[in-house]
């Protein structure tokens, strides 16, 4: 049983603080320091501001949240709400998403986790909610809506009026409507009620903001966004591996032990990958090659794997090509050189060429039922495994623990 509540939002007041959408920014974890400069150099009341810092500058963050609410750069609603979230992005894809205050709980107490975390980014957000005194960015989530009550409910409230509306730096529109009405909002928390929460993005701030309860009744709960599963533009990406250790020369004789090989070229193998599968793409300086896993690659893989995600491109680059032939094991991976990640292909391009790397790695998405059967196995995907795309904006709306 999941508990979701309406919470008395904090907004930025338009009349005040100018373009909605344009004080609009990305998660921490998706923007550079060039691109984290350029957010807070458009504005002073650009949500960066706060989303983005770390260490001490924690303090100088919340001292910005208060005055902004001084000020009246942001206002706190009156009554209790759900917030509705448009987000327009691609090719007229909109994603739609109910944003409420989620009680925290342990993983698989009605919130099921999928991923991995990592210490050090955990400590950060834990200070960030705890100093700051509010949830910044919302975390992602899913639920499964198999009798479609919180599909139709969505419907309903598209009726209700746009409470704001801008484009954010990215390019992507939004539109927010606050959900107040008694029935509506009863409504809601039963449709929550009887589902379960399936993370998509926010692990580290999830186990973050069960690190910073205390003695803050608002605390006990975690600003969401939560959309349907069956929602068409809730979109599974793929992350993709750039390998920054010496590969062996023989490294593809290797790998025909336990692949079927075909050259490719670096252009086509991501459609060459249908989400879902054990495929891989390889590029080096020498070519491309589409490796295709043989009976021999499942001898290789680990029995303490889980069925859930065996299969799965992540865990068969990880067990079957990074550790036994690259020497790369978690402890490489957690250390952050040994291999990064990036979820755009003309990037693991460039760093091949440029010589950055030795190697690339070119990954499928998992599905959306490949994120529900690992967490409803209790089991956790390789690190980087999924990536939702468009992650939810910060700055919509703020859950503060006051």
């Amino acid at each position: 049983m999941v508990n979701v509540q309406p919470f008395r939002g904090l907004r930025y007041d338009p009349d005040v603080v100018g373009d909605w959408g344009a004080l609009l920014g990305p998660p921490y974890d998706i923007v550079d320091q060039a691109q984290t400069a350029a957010l807070k150099e458009s504005s002073p009341h650009q949500i960066a501001h706060i989303e983005t810092a770390a260490g001490d500058d924690i303090a100088a963050a919340a001292r910005t949240l208060k005055d902004w609410r001084s000020s009246g750069a942001i206002v706190r609603d009156d009554a209790p709400s759900y917030y509705l979230h448009e987000h327009h992005f691609g090719d007229g894809q909109v994603r739609r998403a109910i944003f409420g205050a989620v009680e925290l709980a342990p993983w698989g107490e009605g919130v099921m986790a999928h991923e991995r975390t990592m210490p050090g980014p955990k400590a950060t957000r834990t200070a960030l909610r705890s100093v700051v005194g509010a949830d910044v960015s919302p975390l992602m989530a899913f639920v499964p809506d198999a009798d479609g009550a919180l599909a139709e409910l969505i419907d309903l409230t598209l009726q209700l009026p746009v409470l704001h509306e801008g484009t954010d730096p990215t390019g992507d529109s939004h539109t927010l409507r606050r959900i107040d009405g008694a029935n509506t909002v009863m409504r809601i928390g039963n449709a929550f009620a009887h589902d379960t929460i399936y993370m998509a993005d926010g692990h580290h701030r999830y186990e973050s903001a069960l690190d910073a309860i205390d003695e803050r009744p608002a605390s006990r709960y975690v600003l969401m966004g939560i959309a349907c599963a069956d929602d068409p533009a809730l979109v599974v990406g793929a992350t993709h591996r750039v390998v920054h250790t010496d590969a062996p020369a023989s490294l593809l004789a290797q790998l025909g032990r336990s692949f079927r090989i075909n050259e490719s070229t670096a252009e086509t193998l991501a459609a060459s990958l249908p989400d879902g599968s054990s495929a891989i793409g390889l590029v080096t300086a020498q070519g491309a090659w589409l490796l295709e896993p043989s009976a021999a690659a499942a001898r290789v893989m680990p029995g303490d794997v889980p069925d859930a995600w065996r299969n799965l491109a992540p865990a068969v680059l990880q067990h079957v090509i990074l550790e036994p032939l690259l020497g790369i094991d978690a402890d490489a991976l957690a250390g952050g050189q040994a291999v990064t990640y990036t979820h755009h292909l003309d990037e693991l391009l460039e760093a091949v060429t440029r010589g950055n790397a030795s190697a690339a790695f070119v990954l499928p998405a998992p599905t959306l039922q490949d994120v529900i059967d690992t967490a409803d196995a209790g089991s956790f995907m390789p690190q980087k495994s999924t990536y939702f795309v468009p992650k939810l904006p910060t700055g919509l709306v703020l859950h503060p623990l006051d």
